[in-house]
């Protein structure tokens, strides 16, 4: 039988989602070889498609990358796309590190790209502008604990119980250093703060916090961040080594938080979903489709990063007027 009749679009498919998958310094065929414990010629041949895999390597092969079945398989069809998510339930750790490294990859991996860059829009303020704030980073959690797995303790049982996963820390440390390594374009709205906000007032209100100085720190944290923001801004650059950092204001309501990777030939996109979980989508016709959607809302924003003083002057005291607000009525 010549290769050409072997060869089928499901297994392309299927090594294309494992090579995108992969961080861009390590080898497919060698991690195929380990894994299936065959041999890098044999491996080869399974990524040219000149032999077939087996259905238990292919289940083998989805478990390990994570990758659905079901996913790749309906790819073949026009309207059908390819998603990775994890469900994520904070008593069981596990799939949330998981989740965390699958992001903590993403960062590096377009840090190591030559030209890589990160476009994004913003309904809620984006978790990595979050973590150089410890208690604000773990209010978010706890907050997605409270909301979708009834969490029944405070604040800070909460934070004892997570604080010092190393794993977790680890990834966050790297998914900060990597996003201000990266230059970014991104969009928020006037409103982009507010979910934050309204999580801060209802969880105060509901003395879901044993302390009452926590919320008033968390104000705090949340101010000094809309400060450094506009320190970026006002330069146009971010980060220890000034990195291109484009900030825009969309008077229009966004309807998406999209956070799209780009690559260089590859991009993927992370799709946020409820306060912390997201879709990941590396499906080229979607990835397509937002980045234009993405660059159309750029057209109709206001870029105030290193231009429009008095606009970027606006933007942010107004930012700070809702946190004092919120001081004053937790006071």
């Amino acid at each position: 039988m010549k290769n050409s009749e072997i060869k089928n679009k499901n297994q392309v498919l299927l090594f294309g989602l494992i090579q995108k998958a992969l961080p861009k310094h390590i080898a497919m065929v060698d991690e195929i070889s380990e894994l299936l414990g065959i041999g890098v010629d044999a491996a080869y041949r399974r990524i040219r498609g000149d032999k077939p895999v087996s259905l238990e390597e292919a289940i083998k092969l989805c478990r390990h990358f994570q990758i659905s079945m079901n996913s790749f398989v309906d790819a073949t069809y026009s309207n059908h796309i390819q998603c990775r998510y994890a469900p994520l339930n904070l008593s069981d750790i596990t799939d949330f590190i998981t989740f965390v490294q699958v992001s903590s990859n993403n960062f590096e991996d377009t840090r190591l790209t030559p030209g890589g860059e990160i476009i994004l829009s913003a309904v809620d303020v984006p978790i990595f502008n979050i973590l150089p704030y410890k208690e604000l980073t773990l209010f978010k959690l706890f907050s997605w604990s409270k909301s979708v797995y009834d969490f029944t303790t405070d604040y800070e049982t909460f934070v004892k119980e997570v604080e010092n996963i190393e794993s977790l820390n680890t990834n966050y440390e790297n998914i900060l250093k990597n996003y201000q390594l990266v230059p970014s374009t991104e969009i928020w709205t006037d409103n982009t703060i507010d979910a934050v906000l309204r999580l801060l007032n209802y969880h105060s209100e509901m003395k879901h916090f044993g302390n009452k100085k926590i919320p008033l720190l968390l104000c705090d944290q949340l101010y000094d961040l809309i400060n450094t923001l506009q320190k970026w801004a006002e330069k146009g650059t971010k980060g220890p080594k000034d990195t291109s950092f484009k900030f825009y204001v969309s008077e229009t309501d966004i309807a998406n938080t999209f956070i799209l990777f780009k690559k260089g030939k590859n991009t993927n996109c992370l799709l946020k979903l409820y306060t912390i979980n997201g879709l990941g989508i590396s499906d080229e016709r979607f990835c397509s489709e937002t980045e234009n959607w993405l660059r159309k809302s750029i057209q109709q924003a206001t870029l105030i990063s290193g231009t429009s003083e008095k606009e970027r002057f606006k933007f942010f005291e107004t930012q700070r007027e809702k946190i004092e607000l919120l001081i004053d009525k937790i006071k």
